[in-house]
């Protein structure tokens, strides 16, 4: 096989056995196929979510809205949650180790 072959099947080393670059050359077509069936997959994908898009645009917009209001309430709260049990720590922690306790 010769070097032009080679690189076109994506065989890089003139080491490999004779057998392998029969088939990297062999899988060729396959692997084409395959690629066009994920190409065709995300344009007829995209092609979907401009049609929900144009169709449920609003009520889309309204839940997006009403999603990120939700999650950025929740983190808040997840956050002053982790400061209060840090000072819970920091305060048990400073009792814990008092004179008293020694």
């Amino acid at each position: 096989m010769t070097e032009k072959a080679q690189t076109q099947c994506g065989c890089e080393t003139a080491e490999a056995p004779a057998s392998h670059l029969d088939e990297c050359c062999c899988d060729m077509p396959e692997k084409l196929l395959q690629l066009a069936d994920e190409a065709w997959m995300e344009v007829i994908k995209e092609k979907i979510k401009k049609e929900i898009g144009d169709s449920c645009g609003e009520s889309l917009d309204e839940i997006a809205k009403l999603v990120t209001e939700t999650n950025c309430a929740k983190w808040q709260h997840m956050i002053a949650g982790k400061v209060h049990c840090e000072e819970y720590k920091a305060n048990l922690k400073k009792i814990m180790t008092s004179e008293c306790n020694k």
